[in-house]
């Protein structure tokens, strides 16, 4: 049996690992406005990581970043949306073993059958979340295998890009998939001239720091809210009391 002293500590614990977090929420916007951009960008994909992997401890690193973007961010219209030319560019038949790549069955029909939807356009605003292309891709090929496009379509979400062009490729590049400035060339981060927070810049889907920084905040206040409400931490969400205490020291 839990002490009520017991569960007091360690709400009192959780509170305040969240606002050591705010803290670093903080730092990253005080360097955004001093111009620091693509570092302060890069250092938030980092933060989501990181409450991603302490919520979803047992998911793999893109795995995890994607859900708790889809769980947490209250962008998930937004973020599931699946980027064609990522498809395109990154998916691979299963017997491709040499080509780097994201495996999916029937990905030529697959391919096809997309391109035969958005003609080569790059438009954010056609695109399509996984369910949605799902829905198309029967009524346009029928037999495929649902469940493998179930479980991997999601590689080419909008979030999956956020990972890899901006987390990833800023943390092992030291540069993002941006979109130039042609006077400056310096890499911008706005809204597009529509507004829009993300959007493609040619055959790039860029994001606005706008929607990165918000992203983070929207996670932390989440998660943050759902923790000290259930005096859990992230990875404990989801269980019970009962295995919480079953598991080993």
């Amino acid at each position: 049996m839990i002490k009520d002293e017991d569960f007091a500590a360690k709400k009192e614990f959780i509170v305040l690992f969240f606002d050591a977090f705010e803290n670093k929420i903080a730092n990253v916007k005080k360097m955004l406005s001093q111009g620091f951009i693509e570092e302060s960008l890069i250092l938030t994909c980092c933060y989501i990581g990181a409450l991603a992997n302490f919520r979803y401890e047992r998911l793999d690193d893109r795995d995890s970043f994607v859900k708790v973007i889809y769980d947490y961010s209250d962008q998930k219209d937004l973020f599931s949306k699946i980027s064609w030319i990522d498809f395109y560019k990154k998916g691979k038949v299963p017997l491709e073993k040499s080509k780097k790549g994201k495996v999916i069955s029937n990905y030529t029909d697959i391919k096809m059958a997309l391109l035969k939807k958005y003609d080569k356009k790059c438009d954010h605003q056609q695109e399509m979340d996984k369910e949605s292309i799902i829905e198309y891709l029967q009524s346009e090929l029928g037999g495929l295998d649902y469940r493998n496009l179930e479980t991997n379509l999601d590689k080419f979400s909008y979030a999956a890009v956020l990972y890899e062009e901006y987390r990833c490729a800023g943390v092992h590049k030291g540069s993002l998939a941006v979109t130039w400035d042609a006077k400056t060339g310096k890499p911008l981060f706005e809204k597009s001239e529509e507004g829009d927070d993300i959007y493609y810049s040619g055959n790039t889907l860029c994001f606005s720091k706008d929607i990165i920084i918000g992203t983070l905040e929207s996670i932390h206040s989440k998660l943050r809210e759902k923790c000290i409400m259930e005096i859990k931490w992230p990875y404990e969400l989801g269980c019970s009391i009962n295995s919480i205490l079953d598991e080993p020291s």
